[in-house]
């Protein structure tokens, strides 16, 4: 079984390893809320993008997507967290 939970879970966590040192948060609360995201969705997304790139499902192949899924996750937060402050300022 390459698809356990072991790999899944490498996956998610190097991925939001990845965003913290490419995008860091400002606030410990930011870091909360992105890095809950990034294991959320990370977990969730992670076979999306595994059949996407039309993968097999190996263990480094698993890895790979699960970490995809949760950098590109903890990305969005970031940019949706900006988003909701620059409108809380112009409103």
């Amino acid at each position: 079984m390459e698809d356990g939970l072991i790999p899944k879970l490498l996956g998610v966590f190097s991925g939001a390893f990845l965003a913290l040192v490419f995008d860091p948060p400002r606030t410990r609360s930011g870091f909360a809320r992105r890095l809950a995201a990034s294991i959320v969705f990370g977990y969730i997304f992670g076979p999306m993008v595994l059949d996407f790139m039309d993968w097999q499902v190996q263990y480094d192949n698993v890895v790979a997507a699960f970490c995809t899924a949760s950098f590109v996750s903890w990305s969005a937060m970031g940019l949706i967290r900006k988003a909701v402050d620059n409108y809380k300022k112009e409103g």
